[in-house]
């Protein structure tokens, strides 16, 4: 399997049955301990708390444009203001996409100045290492990069989440994604930065047979997709307001 094919299949990891409109919220659990959030966002509490307008801008690769579901409206970071909505009401909330396929860690730090900043954004939640493991970018070279779009980020006076790789059992077998997802954590302990751990979540959703990632007939991948977007935009939702605590 070519390398494009590979990260296609990435891509397509984040499938499940149904629409995120009706399935029930039991059907996203994830074991307590998963949902410990210890960083926190001050830029955003003190937005908050003021209720003034918040801007948050999702950068990433294909899950964050929403390419297995077939639309941005279904993509995690719609699902996510979606979910921020609920939990602020008396807040306008806007989370902007800024998702560009198959882009590397260092090339997305490339567009923070012309597709992120720009947005004004309080919050910056940063998809990436999917790229980086399918192509076998060193490691030292993505944390490098990772470090780099941190710095200028959290430079700004903005805070920043980061979201690491997806998970299924047919990709976790040809795809090395432990040193990257080692080395995302890592730079993040550091620099008191908050992952979400979707890598662990999807893994745990996926042995215990609550969705089905890798048996999927090409007819229904794209609303099984949704499922699976609108469970990460809520838990990370979920996260986002611990963290604001």
């Amino acid at each position: 399997m070519t390398r494009g094919a590979l990260l296609s299949a990435a891509v397509l990891v984040a499938l499940v049955v149904g629409s995120p409109a009706v399935h029930a919220e039991h059907e996203c659990e994830v074991p307590p301990e998963m949902m410990q959030v210890s960083a926190k966002l001050p830029h955003l509490a003190a937005r908050l708390r003021a209720h003034e307008p918040v801007n948050i801008v999702a950068i990433g690769g294909a899950s964050t444009t929403g390419t297995a579901a077939g639309s941005p409206d279904l993509a995690y970071p719609h699902r996510l203001q979606v979910a921020l909505t609920k939990l602020f009401p008396d807040v306008p909330i806007t989370v902007v996409n800024k998702g560009v396929p198959r882009q590397s860690t260092r090339q997305m730090v490339g567009r923070f100045a012309t597709d992120v900043i720009p947005e004004d954004p309080i919050l910056v939640i940063w998809e990436t290492g999917i790229s980086d493991a399918v192509r076998g970018i060193e490691v030292d070279d993505f944390t490098s990069a990772l470090q780099a779009g941190i710095d200028e980020v959290k430079n700004r006076s903005i805070d920043i989440v980061l979201v690491d790789m997806q998970f299924s059992r047919s990709t976790a077998t040809v795809i090395d994604f432990e040193r990257y997802l080692t080395a995302v954590h890592g730079v993040a302990d550091l620099d008191g930065v908050y992952v979400f751990p979707r890598y662990e979540m999807m893994r745990y959703w996926s042995e215990q047979n609550m969705f089905n990632f890798d048996e999927v007939a090409a007819d229904e991948r794209a609303r099984l997709a949704a499922r699976v977007y609108d469970c990460i935009g809520r838990k990370l939702a979920q996260a986002i307001k611990l963290a604001v605590q």
